[in-house]
């Protein structure tokens, strides 16, 4: 029993292209042909012993290469090795202490304008918690109010520990006082050989004065009498004490008094001009206030 060339070659095409089970319906299709009952031309039947032959050997052909197929081991893909990850050694810093060889304010913000919350004093330490980009200033833990933070001058600091790790901290914006101070003519005053003329010097801002610069003139000859001249230690606890006691600094709401060398003529039309400044030797923001005068006598 044959099939007709075409179709063995379509059956065998079939057969090569499809999976296993295809293959095996193929072979049970070649046994359950019934005989072709159609006539063959001559030239047919003298082909087909060769085409039954050539069938045979390509459809052993497949059947070899199909189990030579499935006799393959399926490759499987080998794990990818596990690299542990790399521990990475976080060790928290240090901390880092400041201490002072003199006492010195803490303020909110790094200079004596900002309104003073706090001070640290000599053998006391308080922990940095930041540089300041301000030059010489640190932000520390502010000693007079647990849990709150201020700006320590750094001119009398040490620091203990690696500053180096510490972050750095932009300062709140630099408050503008309003006026900056008032000034009064306070009384005339004799200590041995030397007269004085007192000005009384009220601070209403939030910030602290530290110096001083006096000057006086007389008016009616056009010669200055004193100054200008600096004073480190301007500010007196009190008017007409002899010799007045100076101090440095003038706190915020707080009174002193400013004695100036006169040696005027009497009767002549004299020019206070007093400075008062932020910081040491006419540092930092200054204000000016000047006040006309006569002295008695004449």
């Amino acid at each position: 029993m044959f099939l007709r060339s075409r179709d063995s070659q379509l059956l065998l095409i079939a057969a090569t292209r499809s999976s296993r089970w295809k293959l095996w319906a193929f072979l049970l299709l070649l046994g359950a042909c019934s005989p072709v009952e159609e006539p063959f031309e001559e030239s047919l039947l003298a082909e087909t012993p060769f085409l039954e032959r050539t069938v045979e050997a390509q459809v052993r052909m497949t059947v070899s290469a199909i189990a030579a197929e499935s006799t393959e081991p399926i490759p499987t893909p080998s794990p990818s090795p596990t690299i542990p990850p790399t521990a990475t050694e976080t060790s928290t810093p240090e901390p880092v202490f400041v201490s002072v060889s003199a006492p010195t304010n803490c303020r909110i913000g790094p200079g004596s304008r900002y309104t003073r919350i706090g001070t640290l004093l000599i053998e006391a330490t308080a922990e940095v918690a930041a540089k300041s980009s301000t030059p010489n200033f640190w932000y520390i833990s502010n000693p007079d109010r647990p849990g709150e933070y201020c700006w320590l001058w750094g001119e009398y600091a040490s620091v203990t520990g690696d500053a180096e790790v510490l972050p750095v901290y932009t300062p709140p914006p630099s408050p503008t006082p309003s006026p900056a101070f008032n000034m009064s003519f306070e009384s005339w005053w004799s200590c041995g050989e030397t007269d004085y003329v007192i000005f009384k010097i009220h601070n209403p801002t939030q910030i602290t004065y530290m110096t001083a610069q006096r000057h006086l003139k007389d008016l009616t000859t056009g010669k200055d009498l004193y100054g200008p001249a600096l004073d480190r230690h301007p500010f007196a606890p009190r008017p007409r004490e002899c010799p007045p006691g100076h101090e440095n600094e003038l706190y915020p709401d707080h009174v002193g008094y400013i004695y100036v060398p006169q040696g005027g003529r009497s009767g002549h039309t004299l020019r206070a001009v007093i400075m008062v400044c932020t910081e040491d030797y006419l540092g930092g923001d200054c204000w000016v206030q000047a006040m006309d005068f006569r002295m008695p006598g004449g």
